[in-house]
């Protein structure tokens, strides 16, 4: 694992973690059944504590494409009128509508909204459909910020572990499980996610309880 330039152990990924984040975990998780640690292991499994990080998914890209374009009925429990809500924005465009110029702009714009859809963004790496039934604000651009993209990640947990029977206090392998692959007992892709995830809680705990 890197972090900015310099490889770094878990031990040390997980305390670079905890000293830039900890408080923040334990002020998202406060009254939840979700731990701070598992949050913290979520957040080096997926970004390595970098807030900026982000992963275009062509194959979600041609999905919501194809829902947009009306040759797909759905992408999950995303339909067409969900994606055309998304692709609004308050700003008004530089160039008028019904112009060249205004098409090739409705044009760009349209790809970029889909894009910014089919990317998975910050510390969890959420993806940004997900601003969708999740009904954020700002949209896509409140996974792009911590304070904002960890109350998601939360509600998504409970989601997780309600949708699937779980408890998201003690369920750690299946929740990992379900973040990565969308349901339990499904295989990651890296075999190796889950028992990571797993060890990174427990480094993390240790941390917290000055165990070194």
């Amino acid at each position: 694992m890197r972090q900015g330039d310099k490889p770094v152990n878990d031990a040390e990924l997980m305390g670079n973690i905890k000293t830039q984040w900890g408080t923040l975990y334990n002020q998202v998780t406060a009254g939840t059944n979700v731990r701070p640690s598992f949050l913290a292991a979520l957040t080096a499994n997926e970004s390595g504590g970098d807030p900026l990080a982000s992963r275009f998914e062509p194959r979600v890209f041609a999905h919501l494409g194809r829902v947009f374009t009306g040759k797909e009925a759905n992408y999950g429990s995303i339909i067409p009128s969900d994606l055309l809500r998304a692709m609004i924005s308050s700003d008004p465009p530089p160039e008028p509508i019904g112009t060249s110029a205004g098409y090739v702009y409705q044009f760009t714009h349209t790809l970029q909204r889909l894009e910014a859809l089919a990317t998975s963004w910050g510390l969890v790496q959420i993806m940004g459909y997900e601003s969708i039934p999740y009904d954020t604000p700002n949209g896509v651009a409140d996974l792009k910020n911590p304070i904002t993209e960890l109350p998601i990640a939360i509600r998504m947990l409970t989601d997780f572990a309600r949708n699937n029977s779980l408890n998201s206090a003690e369920d750690f392998g299946p929740l990992f499980d379900c973040w990565n692959t969308g349901r339990p007992h499904s295989p990651t892709a890296d075999p190796q996610y889950i028992p990571n995830g797993l060890a990174r809680m427990q480094l993390y705990e240790n941390l917290t309880a000055g165990v070194v």
